[in-house]
């Protein structure tokens, strides 16, 4: 939902995204929702490759597409061709960020790499998202989602004891890169308010991915093991896991002695707050066995219902573990704007998920749906300073491409 009557935090900020997937782009959509004019880059013959990733929406809208291309505007444009290549060059000038996910050189090999654009553009802040990084031995090699969560670690810790790795159900390498992008060019712009000029921000899926797994690598480094897999459980806490109830499954997390104690009394075993098998973390562990397969014994016999209005009350986290089509429905993700819907051209109305962080006094919002591949190219270009001859020339030459 956007607040009409508030402004926007990032009002004015023009943005020239050269991205395609899930890191840049989500990169992109985050300054679009508070209000930043994003210029879409894509390939005129079939735009950002997520466009053909099913499921569709009505009107061939890729699902992947829509979940981070709304707010946007799409210029379809051949980079291949100089005169692409001075478009896109005209939008980097006139614009305070540019954000790219492609392997490092690859827009220096365009003429449109930092150290050319900010020699013209000083203000310019790039911001470029790699799989490795822009230096080091593996700068060139190609890495998806799923090959750096197996890479940096976080797959090594992921799923259950015993049994093979599993990635995350979430993108969290491409869209941790994109928030970490976000964070880089927020701040980079702090420092060009202060300097007036701007520079390179370098982030990528490893480094990402190294930063959100921060407590399992101190864990490593303060103990000298490597974490494990284990399930739905927590490294170092007892009981902090899924429990199977009478009618589905639920997670109970425990997290500090009080709240163990307060547990106990909950399911009827008093005396287990006081048992020193029990009645510290590190006894808890130890005897982790043993306390799991007894709270699952005493968690079957009642639905989750009654172990919620046992529990919450108390503190102690006490929560369902939902399909996404019961969260949809949930009334908190409805008071929160949390899930909105869109109209488009072309789609009828796309149901999208809210924008995450709200302000006292800005607004952020979903303003548009994702852009037809090339929607808004003749403006764009007319926006540079082309004339109409020059338009329909670079249309009809395949420069530029719209729908």
């Amino acid at each position: 939902m956007v607040t009409q009557e508030l402004p926007a935090p990032l009002a004015g900020l023009k943005v020239v995204e050269i991205g395609v997937a899930m890191a840049g782009p989500y990169c992109g959509m985050m300054l679009a929702d508070y209000g930043a004019e994003v210029i879409k880059v894509e390939r005129t013959d079939q735009g950002d490759e997520s466009r053909n990733w099913a499921p569709f929406f009505e009107g061939r809208m890729s699902h992947y597409f829509a979940a981070v291309n709304r707010n946007k505007r799409s210029l379809a444009v051949d980079l291949k061709s100089s005169e692409g290549r001075a478009i896109v060059e005209k939008l980097a000038l006139a614009a305070d960020v540019l954000i790219d996910n492609f392997r490092p050189g690859v827009l220096d090999g365009l003429g449109l790499g930092y150290e050319t654009l900010h020699a013209r553009n000083p203000r310019l802040i790039y911001c470029s998202i790699t799989g490795y990084g822009a230096t080091g031995p593996l700068k060139d090699e190609r890495a998806n989602d799923v090959a750096m969560q197996a890479y940096a670690g976080g797959m090594s810790i992921t799923g259950e004891a015993g049994r093979g790795p599993v990635k995350m159900g979430i993108s969290v390498a491409d869209i941790g890169a994109g928030m970490f992008a976000t964070h880089g060019v927020l701040m980079a712009l702090h420092v060009r308010n202060a300097t007036g000029t701007g520079q390179r921000v370098d982030t990528s899926l490893l480094e990402g991915q190294i930063a959100m797994l921060s407590y399992h690598y101190t864990a490593y480094f303060a103990s000298g093991k490597p974490p494990e897999r284990k399930g739905s459980s927590a490294q170092g806490l007892v009981p902090y896991q899924a429990f199977e109830a009478s009618d589905g499954w639920m997670v109970v997390a425990v997290f500090t002695d009080r709240m163990w104690r307060d547990l106990c009394g909950a399911i009827g075993k008093p005396e287990w707050g006081e048992d020193p098998r029990f009645n510290t973390p590190q006894q808890r562990m130890v005897n982790r066995d043993t306390i799991i397969a007894a709270l699952s014994d005493i968690f079957a016999r009642e639905p989750i219902s009654t172990w919620r209005t046992r529990l919450t009350p108390l503190g102690i986290p006490c929560t369902p573990v939902q399909r996404i089509d019961q969260v949809v429905r949930e009334e908190q993700v409805r008071a929160r704007d949390m899930i909105v819907d869109v109209e488009t051209a072309d789609s009828g109305t796309l149901r999208l998920p809210g924008v995450p962080i709200k302000f006292s006094d800005a607004a952020g919002g979903v303003r548009t749906g994702p852009p037809r591949l090339g929607e808004h190219s003749r403006q764009i270009v007319r926006g540079l300073g082309y004339g109409d001859a020059d338009v329909e020339r670079l249309e009809s030459a395949g420069v530029i491409a719209t729908r």
